[in-house]
């Protein structure tokens, strides 16, 4: 399905490039931790840090990487339900779906929230790092608001590739495309 231009394109546009950025410096952080951490290990000195480093790498690229899902409704989705459900929630499924999963992602966002103000509160600190954990905990709300942008993007942008229809209309779009 073809990108539709909005007059929020090129604010999509460098989200998308952020996230992918983002996602980019994660993997090739937890790549090198990883290898020196393999290395100490089969050198005999180990590395304390790499550990609590790449699962903290992980983290926050399984977040960011969750919300950018989103971006072109490449989400996975349920369709069995709507399948066998009434021909309204078939009519309302992109609406349904966008409303869920912006509610999801606000109840990241609020929980999230929660979870840092009682890092910071607590003056939590990671053990071999030493670094504050809201640093961490942050991925969470953020991840959120990457997430109801990317909603956003793909109600806009994609709209009806989330939107499930009959298998005789499926079918029938199907022959006018091919």
């Amino acid at each position: 399905m073809e990108r539709k231009k909005t007059a929020l394109s090129k604010f999509f546009d460098i989200m998308d490039g952020l996230e992918n950025v983002v996602l980019a410096i994660l993997v090739i952080g937890m790549v090198v931790t990883i290898i020196l951490q393999i290395v100490g290990r089969v050198s005999g000195h180990p590395l304390p840090w790499t550990e609590e480093t790449s699962r903290y790498l992980f983290l926050w690229m399984m977040f960011v990487a969750l919300a950018s899902g989103f971006n072109k409704a490449e989400s996975s989705r349920v369709v069995l339900l709507l399948q066998v459900g009434p021909k309204w929630l078939k009519k309302f499924s992109e609406i349904l779906y966008a409303v869920i999963v912006t509610g999801f992602f606000v109840f990241m966002i609020v929980w999230g929230i929660e979870v840092v103000k009682q890092q910071v509160m607590m003056n939590e600190m990671g053990t071999a790092l030493m670094i504050p954990m809201w640093i961490i905990g942050i991925c969470q709300p953020v991840a959120g608001v990457l997430g109801i942008i990317g909603v956003l993007q793909s109600f806009l942008e994609y709209h009806g590739k989330v939107a499930i229809g009959d298998k005789e209309t499926e079918k029938a779009k199907a022959l006018e495309q091919g």
